[in-house]
């Protein structure tokens, strides 16, 4: 289905992002998407002028890791409850998110598969991008906040039912390597999904097997692995050997914020920022679900009973924040590990991710105190 195309706009006397910096510059968007950046453009008869005065403009965030928000998670929900979370990912200018599942019974994969493929296809200007099928390939030794009982050995049948299913929108598969049949199954399917090494307690050198293999990413660095040891460098080496992509949940309370800005400065292009969000995102502390399993949130960290760190209640706009006021980064140094390297590590760099000619006119108006002022998915106004 087509995307309905907002109308043509110019944001103008403004602040963008380019890619590495601020510039004081224009933007023309027509039929979606950025036409032309530069400074000094005219207006166009029936153009729509938004002035930015004191605001900036940056790319729309790519959420490559979430469950849900709101109360609805990927797993479960319907239509309805699907719109509502892709309201709450717009409200935080978040443009592109990756619907990640849990593990769970294959049954209720399949329905889920079904339903987000569904969606995707049927409704008009949504900010989802793919599915993230985190689990069930995974490690039950680093299982996480995921139920036991429904972790498998990969398979190709069951992967391609799903993908069929969902429409051929599954985008990342999360695999532990160490399972029978892993670097086989790496092999066959990475030309046609991101690989990720999650969940799992891989070694350096089975880790660096599979990334030769053809993974190219690292679920949630540091979580639901063996760490980082100086004579054992484990699945956080071999990212950073192989060159690697690596998602971070980047809250304050997954990662500490010093090894959170030890590992900007190591990866470089490599680091992206992701929310791992639960339903719980956007409300109140309370007991949720999270793959089936009871979650206790209480001032903002989510865990299972037994304190087992569960998902996140974040979302990528707070992040940005502990970026900038623990990290001491600046907007401008943490922007691309929110939007371009996430859009490059999914093979959409030509079509989102920064404000360049040609690409989705993806874009969010934002205070320097980093309130969201107007959100545009396609050129349309979301917020």
């Amino acid at each position: 289905m087509r995307d309905r195309r907002g109308k043509d706009m110019l944001f103008r006397g403004g602040r963008v992002f380019t890619g590495e910096k601020f510039e004081q510059t224009d933007v023309r968007v027509e039929d979606g998407k950025i036409e032309k950046v530069g400074a000094g453009l005219s207006e166009k008869a029936g153009e729509e002028v938004i002035e930015l005065g004191e605001d900036l403009l940056i790319p729309g965030f790519i959420d490559l890791h979430t469950h849900g928000c709101m109360g609805y998670d990927f797993s479960t929900a319907d239509r309805e409850e699907i719109d509502k979370m892709c309201a709450f990912y717009f409200s935080k200018g978040i443009t592109s998110v990756a619907g990640t599942t849990m593990t769970m019974g294959y049954e209720d994969y399949k329905k889920a598969a079904e339903t987000i493929g569904d969606y995707m296809e049927q409704v008009e200007n949504h900010n989802l991008i793919g599915i993230n099928m985190e689990g069930p390939f995974l490690s039950a030794a680093k299982k996480g906040a995921h139920d036991p009982q429904y972790i498998i050995d990969v398979s190709q049948e069951k992967m391609d039912e799903l993908n069929k299913l969902a429409r051929g929108h599954f985008l990342i598969v999360d695999v532990a390597p160490e399972r029978p049949g892993a670097i086989e199954f790496i092999e066959r399917n990475s030309k046609d999904f991101v690989i990720s090494v999650a969940h799992t307690a891989a070694d350096y050198e089975k880790a660096m097997e599979a990334f030769g293999a053809g993974a190219t990413e690292v679920t949630h660095l540091f979580n639901a692995m063996n760490g980082l040891g100086h004579r054992d460098p484990g699945v956080p080496g071999a990212a950073f050997a192989s060159g690697a992509n690596v998602e971070m949940i980047c809250d304050g309370i997954h990662i500490h914020p010093t090894v959170m800005k030890m590992v900007y400065r190591m990866m470089g292009d490599h680091l992206m920022v992701i929310s791992d969000s639960m339903s719980a995102a956007g409300l109140q502390d309370g007991e949720y679900v999270l793959g089936g399993l009871p979650v206790y949130v209480k001032e903002g960290k989510a865990t299972l009973k037994d304190g087992t760190i569960a998902g996140s209640t974040t979302d990528m706009l707070k992040e940005m924040g502990v970026w900038m006021d623990q990290c001491g980064l600046t907007m401008e140094e943490i922007l691309p590990c929110m939007t371009i390297h996430q859009a490059v590590a999914v093979r959409m760099e030509d079509k989102i991710g920064s404000i360049e000619c040609g690409k989705a006119a993806d874009l969010v108006v934002i205070s320097p105190e980093r309130e969201i002022r107007a959100v545009y998915k396609n050129g349309v106004k979301k917020i």
